[in-house]
């Protein structure tokens, strides 16, 4: 028999989960639009990441694929978006994997630990929802000012950083 969290559902299917996936379309749209509409693409993305958490903790309808499915598709918004903005505006070539930090420390992160053979269940922390959430503020800031784009990675690679560490304190504390 196979033991859930408290408030975990097995299935997959929920209102909470459906507002996750839709932030991958939204990535794919996002370079097609300017303007009005693509503010509208960003507003929708960070409703759906805003609704998506606290409605299925709420309903009692967290998953297994909600977890994993939120921040892919966080991810995939961000990489579409940052890299959009990178082609448009012209950035320092550090910027875009300043504004993926966090990102990138994760992904290597879960390489390492797969190699090894570690099996660890991450779930959100905080520094790591402040960095979405600064990563999201970030797109609007610089679809406004696009001159503000190294400033704004650096804010949120320096972010990333924290978040980076505080990942790798949770993981060494669940190992022991």
């Amino acid at each position: 028999m196979v033991e859930r969290e408290r408030g975990t559902s097995r299935g997959g299917r929920s209102v909470a989960n459906l507002l996750s996936a839709v932030r991958i379309p939204l990535a794919v749209l996002f370079p097609f639009t300017s303007g009005g509409g693509r503010v509208a693409v960003l507003v929708a993305a960070v409703a759906s990441d805003l609704i998506d958490g606290r409605l299925a903790r709420r309903t009692g309808t967290v998953t297994r694929l909600g977890e994993v499915l939120d921040p892919i598709a966080d991810k995939t918004f961000m990489l579409s978006a940052f890299l959009t903005l990178a082609i448009e505006v012209p950035l320092p070539w550090w910027t875009l994997p300043a504004l993926l930090t966090r990102d990138i420390g994760v992904a290597i992160g879960v390489l390492i630990l797969g190699v090894r053979g570690s099996r660890v269940r991450m779930p959100a922390r905080r520094a790591g929802k402040l960095v979405t959430l600064m990563q999201f503020a970030g797109i609007g800031v610089m679809l406004a000012w696009p001159e503000t784009a190294s400033l704004v990675a650096l804010l949120i690679a320096v972010a990333g950083v924290l978040a980076l560490r505080d990942y790798a304190r949770s993981v060494r504390h669940m190992a022991t």
